[in-house]
């Protein structure tokens, strides 16, 4: 009995680690909107570049 207890705390500490770690990265690979506004200074009235001119 003890060995399925140990093995079902085990399985739960795994899935909150996982749960955090997942977390993590997603924050980590999505910056948020403020943090691409302060970092692009493109003028949004502007078209960019690659439109060409007329």
């Amino acid at each position: 009995m003890l060995l399925v207890k140990s093995l079902v705390v085990g399985a739960a500490i795994a899935v909150v680690l996982a749960v955090i770690g997942v977390t993590a990265m997603m924050a980590a690979l999505n910056p948020s909107a403020a943090e691409v506004a302060s970092t692009s200074n493109e003028d949004p009235a502007v078209p960019p570049d690659f439109y060409g001119t007329r």
